[in-house]
């Protein structure tokens, strides 16, 4: 029986391995086709760089990651979670890093961020800890999908611009992509409230008594989430506050950085509103779990959102490949914290403190 259990799971994590190398493979592949259909533009974009210009666009990259660390740290308080804040800052660093190198992306990189947090949090908080990074991904997604749908408006001209090489792109399947872009976001804003309104679905009965059967099922834990959220809906000024400057620190200034590298590049073409609306609806494909840290369809879509906004492809192709090199590198930069984990000794002793309280418990019962 160990026997079978044993293959069975080197057969799991073989499966795991072999579909991370394909996604990498594939996210690879696109970035060689890119680059393969433009390679002189390309290369000459390159030599052309003025990469002083990475100076400013690395500060406004990392600080963008910090300000997501600190986010997290605020909505941590909001439950009462002991994290210090140079643990909240090494796991989402680390969280970046498992983004790029675990399967499942950015959730890959969350399902190791509450890992960690787990062997750091006292007995009887651990779904709470887990809860506010859900949250946090909540914040952000909303903050995310609101700057789309702002900016998709006044975008629509440019967007109906759009055209793929091979690829017939009628008027009628321009206006069906650009409602497709609404109906993501608006998908996405719904799915992503619906936890603040839980009492309400709750009062539907077919939904009510699921959730009554996998309270019972999971030994109270949906109980537990719902009382989390509970508490991130008294405290909604903290939690539209996290939704409000995530916008300009952390959406608008990956816009920024982008910035600074079309800068590098010399440009010329694209407005403000075009970069916006690249760089974002950019991301959002980006989250898409089939690619490692979204890179390969983010560099497609916002390239292609790029040209029809009047940027001439080769300086498109250079400054956003120079941003996906921009992503990996602070990515792989994130493992250094793993390695160099501040919070190693903390979690040892709230490990030992829980024990200690299960021990007295016990006792004293």
């Amino acid at each position: 029986m160990k026997t079978a259990k044993n293959h069975s799971t080197f057969s799991e994590k073989t499966r795991r391995l072999l579909g991370f190398l394909l996604k990498v493979a594939f996210a690879a592949a696109i970035i060689v086709y890119l680059v393969g259909k433009n390679a002189a533009a390309v290369a000459e974009g390159f030599r052309a760089f003025n990469y002083w210009w990475l100076l400013p666009a690395a500060v406004l990259y990392l600080s963008h990651m910090i300000v997501c660390a600190y986010r997290w740290f605020v909505l941590t308080r909001v439950l009462n979670i002991r994290l210090t804040w140079p643990e909240a800052l090494s796991l989402t660093m680390q969280a970046y890093f498992f983004s790029l190198v675990v399967p499942g992306g950015a959730i890959g990189g969350d399902v190791v961020k509450i890992g960690v947090l787990s062997t750091r949090s006292p007995a009887g908080s651990k779904v709470e800890g887990a809860f506010t990074i859900l949250m946090d991904r909540i914040v952000g997604m909303i903050a995310l999908f609101l700057t789309a749908i702002v900016i998709t408006v006044p975008a629509i001209p440019v967007l109906m611009q759009v055209s793929i090489p091979g690829v017939p792109l009628d008027r009628t399947v321009k206006i069906l992509g650009i409602a497709a872009i609404f109906l993501l976001c608006l998908t996405g804003l719904a799915a992503s409230g619906a936890i603040f309104f839980h009492r309400t679905l709750e009062k539907i009965p077919p939904v009510g008594k699921l959730m009554h059967w996998a309270d019972q099922l999971s030994h109270g834990m949906v109980r537990r989430l719902t009382n989390a959220a509970d508490a991130y809906s008294r405290a909604w000024k903290v939690t539209a506050q996290t939704v409000l400057w995530s916008i300009p620190l952390v959406h608008l200034m990956t816009v920024a950085v982008f910035a600074c590298l079309a800068a590098g590049v010399r440009a010329e073409g694209a407005d403000a509103l075009t970069l916006i609306a690249a760089v974002t609806i950019g991301n959002i494909v980006g989250l898409i779990p089939l690619f490692p840290s979204g890179v390969g369809a983010r560099d497609v879509a916002a390239i292609t959102i790029l040209v029809a906004g009047g940027m001439a492809v080769g300086d498109a192709k250079t400054a956003q490949l120079l941003y996906t090199a921009l992503v990996i590198g602070f990515s792989l930069f994130g493992g250094l914290f793993f390695i160099f984990d501040p919070g190693r000794k903390r979690s040892q002793e709230l490990l030992r403190e829980a024990e200690e309280q299960s021990v007295s418990e016990v006792l004293h019962d």
